[in-house]
This record gives C-alpha cells, structure tokens and sequence, in this order.
C-alpha cells in the first residue's frame, strides 16, 4: 500500500513539474520582445594618409579629396618619405612621399 501512494506521489509531482515548465514557457511569451536593428554597413570614402615603412603602418589623416590628401603629404613630405595616400573607395595607392611630392600611381599597394 505505501508503495502505491509513493508511485502517486511521484506522479503527482510529475505533472505539477510539467505544468510549471509549460507556465513559465507560455508567461515568457507575453513579455515584449526586444528588437534589434541592423544597420547597413557605412562604405567610406574619401582618401586616406599612411605612414608605411618598416616600423609602422598607421593611418594619420582621412580626407575627403584628392587635392587635400596631396596637400598633407606635401606639407608634411619634408619630414618623411613614407607618408603614402590610398583611396577608400578602391583600395588602390594614388600618392606618395617616397617617389616626389604628390606623385599619382595607377595599381595596387600590396
């Protein structure tokens, strides 16, 4: 006789176990879900101002024209050789310090 009130008791507690999962399951579903955004990626433009060497590769000025990424390596070409401009849009070398003041280059850096 206790052996079947035991086996009831476990059944018991069985099913209050499933209707509490089933509970929580159905209350979290009226909580309001959290939205998130997905924002396009921003595409740069513009030209950017390296110092490339054997040292360091960082950038140091972002323009938004050719004529001021010239003007900065122009300014600034008395004191290095490795000021080198890049265009964002392209990825490709279009100045540099190192071969004359504001030189353009039609390929790739690699």
């Amino acid at each position: 006789m206790k052996k079947e009130y035991f086996e009831l008791r476990i059944f018991i507690c069985f099913i209050i176990t499933l209707l509490y999962v089933n509970y929580t399951v159905w209350a979290s579903k009226d909580e309001e879900v959290e939205v998130v955004k997905v924002v396009p990626e921003k595409v740069l433009g513009g030209f950017e101002v390296r110092i490339v060497n054997d040292h360091t590769n960082e950038r140091l000025e972002l323009t938004e024209t050719l004529g001021q990424a010239l003007s900065y390596i122009k300014e600034y070409s008395m004191h290095h050789d490795d000021l080198v401009a890049f265009d964002l849009n392209t990825g490709a070398k279009v100045a540099s310090s190192g071969e004359g003041v504001g030189v353009i280059h039609a390929g790739y850096i690699d």
